[in-house]
């Protein structure tokens, strides 16, 4: 065993007393002991960049192009519309695994603003698909309101509706839509594997921005998703849109619950261990922030992190798309729970200052 080693073990058996001592003295529970090595920046940014993050580019990649060839398909009478509305979802469900949090590159390209801005406006959609555009070019000069996963769904709302097959140019135009989505999608599979590349040990500055841009955007993802999402559309509903739908970001139930739930799945994954698992080899796997807790001898605060994380899966998972307003509601308090112990505890925990980014309100 090694000097280094040795006192690490030391740390962990002194600090694991004094909680037990702690606990009998309180009569609460003292937080369980694992030991867990410690994280530098650069292990963190590893972790992140190196082998979680590329696999989801990939397989948003994956997804986009899906959708490029079923609307072709349905366009052409060979894929029916309900096989491009699966397809849509499925597209959109890889999408916010990726994206949430934003980091990296999808903060310096923007990607929300380009291809997932909301409310999308069917008027500019009507007016842009009036121009005829022919290329991704032509696309370029189209506002963003109009193109991305949002205008695609109006699109598909409206054939539903109309019980028609879709119009030549309307088709024209999604797939210009689906192409301009799998485009970005190739753009952030060629950064991030930039990315993955990095030698975070030769640029310290580099990696202790990143460290503080991942741990900002995991907040910022978390309040986009509880109040952009859930919380400011039911809200804007009761006091100004009664007997109008809830102004979600989807146009349908089913879609905005899948598209809650991959948002969270994707912080829960970056913030809190899988059930059972320990903390990774340092450099060889995904370093969520319960792992860096641990590992910065911060048992206590993890184990508080870990429960705060789990009351909000909780409600998350007993949500169905006929749940009322309310039973909405009740998540976002126990999202809202996990903001202020973020920022009261973790970040100072974590030594990372909390600010504001560019990306922040996309």
């Amino acid at each position: 065993m090694t000097h280094q080693t040795l006192h690490f073990a030391r740390c962990v058996a002194v600090f694991a007393l004094g909680l037990a001592l702690t606990g009998l003295a309180t009569g609460q529970p003292a937080a369980p002991v694992v030991a867990a090595p410690y994280y530098s920046a650069e292990q963190a940014m590893q972790g992140l960049y190196t082998h979680h993050l590329p696999p989801l580019a990939r397989g948003f990649q994956a997804q986009a192009d899906r959708l490029v060839e079923t609307t072709a398909q349905h366009c052409t009478g060979q894929a029916p519309l309900s096989a491009l509305r699966t397809q849509w979802q499925d597209t959109l469900v890889s999408w916010e695994t990726l994206s949430t949090p934003a980091v990296g590159p999808l903060v310096t390209r923007r990607s929300q603003r380009q291809i997932d801005f909301w409310p999308a406006r069917p008027d500019l959609l009507r007016r842009s698909m009036e121009k005829t555009p022919a290329t991704l070019a032509d696309m370029d000069r189209v506002g963003t309101p109009a193109k991305g996963f949002p205008a695609f769904e109006l699109l598909l709302n409206q054939w539903a509706a109309s019980r028609q097959p879709a119009p030549a140019p309307a088709c024209r135009y999604a797939e210009l839509i689906a192409q301009g989505i799998a485009a970005e999608a190739r753009e952030l599979q060629n950064g991030l594997g930039e990315w993955a590349s990095k030698e975070w040990e030769d640029e310290p500055e580099v990696t202790t921005a990143s460290l503080a841009e991942w741990v900002n955007q995991w907040l910022a993802g978390l309040e986009r998703l509880r109040w952009a999402h859930i919380e400011k559309p039911i809200t804007t509903h009761q006091t100004t849109g009664k007997g109008k739908p809830v102004p979600y970001a989807r146009l349908d139930r089913e879609s905005n619950l899948r598209d809650w739930r991959a948002q969270w799945q994707s912080l829960l994954t970056q913030g809190r261990l899988p059930p059972g698992a320990s903390p990774p080899a340092a450099g060889q796997a995904l370093v969520p922030m319960e792992a860096l807790l641990m590992g910065r001898g911060q048992l206590a605060l993890a184990q508080k992190w870990g429960q705060a994380l789990d009351q909000v899966t909780a409600g998350m998972e007993k949500l169905t798309p006929r749940s009322s307003e309310s039973e909405a509601l009740r998540v976002t308090k126990s999202m809202r729970a996990v903001t202020v112990l973020f920022q009261n505890e973790v970040a100072a925990a974590l030594d990372v200052p909390l600010g504001f980014s560019d990306a922040d309100g996309d």
